[in-house]
């Protein structure tokens, strides 16, 4: 073989002076470069450095004119709001004179008021004690009949108690029996019964009144112990089938349980050897190998479809096992011997799936070698025929020429003649034609870089464009802020003024508001209400001003909103305004509040008032009519046989019962309603005295004269005032209303008071005890005043339940004053709902007690 050719020396040296010219000439020209981009930053920051200068004149120079106008401004709104102050003050002194003349005319005119309503108590107090005296004489003598009275209901009670021991020592054992016999076992059913004919026989006929009811009751005992122990003995048997269905369903679970297993042990094994299949079909790919390509994608391949097999066969044993866990899980008895055969089975699955995984993720790492091979041969045979592609004169390199159709071609850019230039010094060598091919990724790089340059320069341009037209916008905009802020200044004081003109009066109601808080409890009904009134008329025009202000304010937030900067100029003035007047609007409403609830409270009071004096003039109709033998509901026909009712028939019928009562509370009871007034106005004839008062309709008598009690502890409805010989009906919860149609009476058996009436709530009727002998009070007076708990319609119509007609909508803690009760249907389905009167207003209306599915909507007061 022959020796290697060697370089001689001189070749060596010029080859070394070659490669120093040619560095020596790329740092000249990396000098140069650098040299000519110096001087542009340095041109750059001196024309920057010149513009900032020339801002900053006109700048200080705007500065100092706008001082200068804002010294003048400040200086004629100083004047302005000096001789508007001492106008002001001139206003505020006369204002303060006219307030203490009137205020000394209302406290003499107010003296006068008291030193007369002084006289006409004195004189209502005398005539008071007269009608005292005359009612206690009458009380003494009522008293010394009811005593003796007493003493004649006492001894016959005495007789009565001894006839009713004996009664309930008999009724006792009875009941004992029946006790136990309702208990009665399929054990002792039988001597329990003949212990019941036994007391029958021999007791039955000292239980008095109560020996059909006795004999009906051990008649449903019996057959109810008897039906008892029948169903007894059943399901015992039912027991007893039972147990020997569920021993065989437990042998039936434990034999799938075991078929299960096995089962699954066959679908492993299936699965392990396809794991292993794929394994073995990988083993050549493990390690070092010399396999070609094409071998190695096709173990590969065959590798991952036997993968995808063994895969899918540890699916199988997965999915069949969380399908059939429920087989498995049934058979508890063997629950051990299933477990420990799955805890044995799991790690097989564990084991196939994981060996099965393994050889998939070897053979798609030995694909992916050999895919990546392939594709860096492919890319390099791409660069070759790109290169083969742009090089028009096959010389084996790209000339400037060819150079710029590859740039066009393939960056989509026209290359510069400077970076043209640059690429040529960098990558052809001298004596050269143009670009190698071992230098053409070189090259691809530099044309990159180039169209980089190309468009950081013209971006650079497009910023100077935009930062110039952003200066002139921003100029503009600076110039509408300053007009705006001039034109909005001036508004912004009046406001602010306007908004000081309302303290006095808000103070002055503030004040008055305060004075009906401290004298609240002492006031009569009128003035708590016409205070009240006066308070609201006095803060109207307060309301009206601040609404005004209120709306101005908004519109000048309107546009300083439409302007952001003014937001930061403005935002001490906007935010003391806005402040201000959510001050005085707190305030209002404050006022408004106690004026509100002042006049809640008048009507509260007055209804308070009417109401006493209803069940005064209620009681004494109701003892008048009871002491007949009659019922509150014949009133209306013994007071005015001929239909034709009035308050003075009604003195002149209690006058005559001994039930006094002054004609001044029957007119006031009587007193009809404004908006029935002016329904009777409208129905009258002409040849009717317009003076003469309506006469008084059997609906208003019995509104009057209806006594309502409220459950406050739960107690039964039964179907006697006799506790001993009443039934259940059913029990009445708290809250619950009834409607008294006959008593208090007295129990003598027990001693308590009873009432007789129906529950408003489902229209049963029945006794109920007001009452118990230990002091346990269950119904108390209420139930004509209800409170709103849940907001709902106040309808014109009863079934009107949706609120079609609507009259009004009533809100939580509104108070409805009872005119009539009613039940939309008889059926289950019907719900209880009220005619009222909304206490502080004229509103008149039917309104639901509570719905079908237990909604509450109203409660008794």
């Amino acid at each position: 073989s022959s020796s290697p050719r060697r370089r001689s020396p001189s070749q060596d040296g010029d080859r070394r002076r070659g490669d120093d010219d040619r560095r020596r000439g790329d740092d000249d020209r990396k000098k140069e470069d650098d040299r000519r981009r110096g001087e542009e930053r340095e041109k750059e920051s001196k024309e920057q450095q010149e513009r900032r200068r020339v801002d900053e004149e006109d700048r200080r120079k705007r500065d100092e004119e706008r001082r200068k106008n804002h010294a003048k401004e400040a200086r004629s709104k100083e004047e302005e709001m000096r001789s508007r102050e001492a106008e002001l003050q001139k206003k505020r002194d006369d204002k303060r004179r006219r307030e203490d003349d009137e205020r000394k005319k209302v406290e003499d005119e107010r003296r006068k008021e008291r030193d007369s309503q002084d006289k006409e108590r004195r004189t209502e107090a005398e005539k008071r004690r007269g009608e005292d005296e005359k009612r206690a004489e009458e009380v003494a003598k009522t008293k010394a009949e009811e005593d003796a009275k007493k003493q004649a209901e006492e001894e016959k009670r005495k007789e009565d108690e001894a006839k009713a021991l004996k009664q309930q020592k008999a009724t006792l054992a009875v009941l004992r029996v029946l006790q136990k016999l309702s208990n009665a076992t399929p054990e002792n059913f039988e001597a329990l019964n003949t212990e019941l004919e036994s007391v029958m026989e021999s007791e039955l006929t000292d239980t008095g009144p109560q020996q059909e009811i006795l004999k009906a009751e051990a008649n449903r005992v019996r057959e109810y112990a008897k039906q008892y122990v029948e169903q007894v003995r059943d399901q015992q048997k039912k027991l007893a089938e039972a147990e020997a269905n569920a021993k065989a369903k437990q042998e039936d679970s434990e034999k799938g349980a075991r078929e299960v297993i096995e089962e699954l042990n066959k679908l492993i094994a299936v699965a392990e050897e396809a794991s292993e299949g794929s394994h073995y079909t990988c083993a050549p790919l493990a390690g070092e190998h010399s396999l070609e390509q094409a071998a190695v994608v096709r173990i590969a391949s065959a590798v991952e479809q036997a993968g995808r097999l063994a895969m899918v066969a540890c699916s199988n044993c997965a999915d069949f096992l969380m399908s059939r866990k429920n087989v498995i899980d049934e058979a508890e008895t063997i629950r051990g011997e299933t477990t420990a055969a799955l805890m044995s089975l799991q790690p097989r699955i564990q084991q196939a799936t994981r060996q099965a995984t393994e050889a998939m993720q070897r053979a798609a790492t030995q694909k992916d070698k050999v895919a990546r091979k392939v594709a860096a041969s492919k890319f390099q045979e791409k660069i070759k025929t790109q290169q083969k592609h742009y090089d028009k004169d096959g010389d084996g390199v790209l000339d400037r020429k060819e150079v710029i159709i590859y740039a066009k071609a393939e960056f989509g850019f026209d290359l510069p003649e400077e970076n043209l230039d640059r690429i040529c010094r960098q990558l052809v060598k001298q004596g050269r034609k143009g670009v190698r091919l071992e230098d053409f990724q070189i090259l691809k790089t530099a044309v990159g870089i180039a169209r980089e340059e190309v468009r950081n320069k013209r971006k650079r341009v497009e910023r100077i464009e935009r930062e110039a037209r952003e200066k002139e916008e921003a100029e503009k905009r600076q110039a509408l802020v300053d007009a705006k802020m001039a034109e909005l200044k001036d508004p912004t004081a009046e406001l602010m003024t306007e908004l000081d003109k309302l303290g006095p009066a808000v103070q002055a109601s503030e004040a008055a508001a305060q004075d009906l808080t401290s004298a609240a409890g002492t006031l009569t009904t009128q003035d708590l209400k016409s205070k009240s009134e006066a308070i609201i008329v006095a803060c109207d025009p307060a309301r009206k001003a601040w609404t005004d202000l209120r709306e101005k304010t908004a519109a000048l937030h309107k546009e300083v909103e439409a302007m952001p900067e003014l937001g930061e100029i403005l935002k001490t003035e906007l935010s003391a305004l806005t402040s201000r007047g959510d001050m005085y609007d707190m305030r209002l409403k404050t006022v408004e509040g106690i004026a509100a609830n002042g006049r809640q409270l008048a009507s509260h009071k007055a209804f308070a008032e009417k109401e006493a004096l209803r069940m005064e003039v209620a009681a004494r109709l109701r003892v008048a009519i009871e002491a007949q033998g009659g019922k509150p509901e014949d009133l209306f026909e013994q007071i005015a046989p001929d239909g034709k009712m009035d308050v003075y028939v009604i003195k002149a019928y209690l006058t005559k019962h001994q039930c006094e009562v002054e004609l001044e509370k029957l007119e006031v009871v009587f007193a009809k309603e404004k908006k029935d007034e002016k329904k009777d106005e409208e129905k009258k004839d002409g040849d009717v005295d317009d003076k003469s008062k309506p006469p008084i309709v059997k609906e208003d008598f019995m509104r009057v004269i209806r006594i309502f009690y409220k459950v406050i502890k739960e107690i039964v409805l039964s179907d006697n005032l006799l506790i001993e010989q009443s039934r259940q009906i059913r029990r009445m919860d708290v809250g619950e209303v009834m409607e008294v149609h006959q008593g208090p009476m007295l129990d003598p058996s027990v001693g308590v008071y009873r009432v007789h009436g129906k529950a408003l709530k489902d229209g049963i009727v029945g006794w109920v005890t007001v009452a118990g002998n230990q002091g346990v009070t269950f119904l108390m007076p209420g139930g004509n005043v209800f409170q709103v708990t849940k907001p709902l319609p106040l309808t014109e119509e009863l079934k009107d339940t949706d609120g079609a007609n609507l009259v009004r909508e009533l809100k939580e803690g509104q108070v409805l004053e009872v005119l009539e009760w009613a039940r939309t249907s008889r059926s289950a389905l019907g719900v209880t709902r009220i005619k009222a009167k909304l206490q502080g207003h004229d509103a008149i209306g039917w309104a639901t007690i509570s719905d079908n599915e237990g909604n509450a909507y109203l409660e008794a007061s």
